[in-house]
């Protein structure tokens, strides 16, 4: 079984990435690399917990293969609510788990799904994940390829 950010059995005592668990039913997303950078760019409709996943499953799959940059663009993914602050939380924390602290991760969204003062970049800094969300994916890949810090 796959464990979810939003598992009332996940709680604080799991720490580290999970064991991947690529299977045809489980599959990370295509990640293709270009120039170093990890590009990701999967559709179709998802619950939240099932693109959560993904994300991490998609870290996760960047991490064991040594691929330090990624840029995940999740706008042709449909289906989902916007996060609330405690799932923006959540999602966080499980990504900076699968990373490590060894993968960096550009997010691309729509503006509807990006909390005005970025809380979610916020905690992952917090959790030792360097990531950042942007609505436009040349913005995101020119941060990764600029040293990829979170913005101010």
């Amino acid at each position: 079984m796959v464990r979810s950010p939003f598992d009332a059995a996940h709680g604080a005592a799991l720490k580290g990435p999970r064991p991947i668990m690529d299977t045809p039913a489980n599959p990370s997303a295509a990640v293709d690399v270009v120039d170093g950078i990890g590009r990701c760019r999967p559709g179709g409709t998802y619950s939240l917990v099932e693109a959560v996943d993904l994300v991490s499953r998609t870290i996760a799959h960047c991490r064991t293969t040594g691929i330090q940059r990624l840029l995940f663009d999740a706008t042709s993914m449909t289906g989902f609510p916007v996060p609330s602050l405690i799932e923006r939380f959540l999602m966080v924390e499980d990504w900076a788990q699968e990373s490590v602290g060894k993968v960096t991760v550009a997010m691309v969204a729509h503006d509807e799904y990006i909390h005005p003062q970025k809380f979610g970049v916020r905690v992952a800094e917090r959790f030792g994940l360097a990531c950042d969300v942007f609505t436009a994916p040349d913005d995101a890949l020119q941060w990764l390829t600029d040293g990829a810090r979170p913005a101010a």
